[in-house]
């Protein structure tokens, strides 16, 4: 495999390593075992407060890191060492989830929160490489990859992990929680070895600016956030467009975390809505190769349209939904 294909399969195996979180911990079991487990006695409606306050508070911490750190992706020469930092933050929360005892609902949302920034930090720099590994024309292709690969990654571990909660004699486990921990674990492995890939295929990103260290990334990365406000304030498509895609991610962002939550909320069991997650993993990788497709033929503009209405009129269906076959 040449040096251009390894970059591309790096890259986007990324993806594949990181969605184990997204996955597992994020949209599948941390919130079940924030209710069931680390929140034990607390009133239900009380648990999803807290759990809806840890997300806040993780997404509040990142939307104020990322302008910065998408400035020091932009700017600076170590866009891949900063992601392997964040990576790994996130890994080391990730396996701190199994210490935690049951009732500790502070402790685990702090950790859950860590984990959250460092899998965001890594993502901000992470989205900054891929020009640099795909042309142009390639791009669309190249992010179809690393999303499908994603579904896929995530989901063939979520299948190992839902089996281990579902039969956990079979695995030599006491019961369903003690996998649930262990599957915190797994995801932690899996996260920290496949990274490795994408610090050994792809190339750190050279500006042929000389630095002396990551202090002058921050402050240039600063500098150059500074700048950008400065600009975009007279371009109204700029701003337009950053206040649409924040509505946007937030809004998919707080699905995708609190999406089991509300299902329990409305009385689905656990098992059927940790079924429709897995579901959901095997829909996702061939129908992200496939938009990929899409975007090339269409346009992106045409594409992204479609994927917004389709999201819209899906999230307003669950506001009414009532049954397990819904979710």
């Amino acid at each position: 495999m040449d040096k251009e294909k390894r970059a591309v399969w790096g890259w986007a195996m990324y993806d594949w390593a990181n969605s184990a979180f997204a996955t597992t911990v994020m949209a599948g079991f941390f919130p079940i075992f924030f209710k069931q487990y680390w929140s034990y006695g607390v009133d239900v409606n009380m648990s999803t407060a807290q759990l809806g306050l840890g997300n806040s508070i993780a997404s509040l911490v990142v939307a104020v890191m990322a302008p910065v750190l998408g400035a020091m992706a932009d700017r600076g020469s170590a866009k891949k060492k900063f992601m392997v930092f964040f990576a790994y933050l996130g890994v080391l929360m990730t396996a701190c989830l199994f210490l935690v005892q049951e009732g500790d609902w502070a402790w685990a949302i702090f950790v859950y929160a860590m984990g959250i920034i460092g899998f965001s930090g890594a993502n901000i720099f992470y989205d900054s490489l891929l020009p640099h590994v795909a042309g142009g024309e390639q791009i669309d292709y190249v992010s179809g990859l690393g999303f499908s690969l994603g579904y896929l990654g995530g989901g063939l571990l979520f299948l190992v992990n839902v089996l281990m909660v579902l039969m956990p004699a079979k695995f030599g486990l006491a019961d369903a929680t003690q996998a649930v921990r262990y599957a915190f674990l797994m995801v932690a492995v899996w996260w920290g070895l496949f990274t490795l890939l994408t610090i050994l295929w792809v190339p750190e990103v050279k500006t042929g600016v000389s630095r002396q260290g990551h202090g002058n990334a921050v402050t240039d990365g600063l500098r150059q956030l500074l700048a950008t406000f400065r600009k975009a304030r007279h371009l109204r498509t700029v701003f337009l467009f950053l206040l649409a895609y924040w509505f946007y991610i937030d809004g998919v962002d707080t699905i995708i975390r609190m999406a089991v939550d509300y299902g329990m909320a409305l009385g689905f069991d656990a098992n059927d809505l940790i079924v429709a997650l897995l579901i959901v993993q095997f829909v996702g990788f061939p129908a992200a190769l496939g938009y990929g497709k899409l975007g090339q033929r269409w346009g992106v503009r045409k594409a992204i349209y479609l994927a917004i209405g389709v999201y819209m009129f899906l999230t307003l269906w669950g506001v009414m939904m009532t049954s397990k076959w819904e979710f």
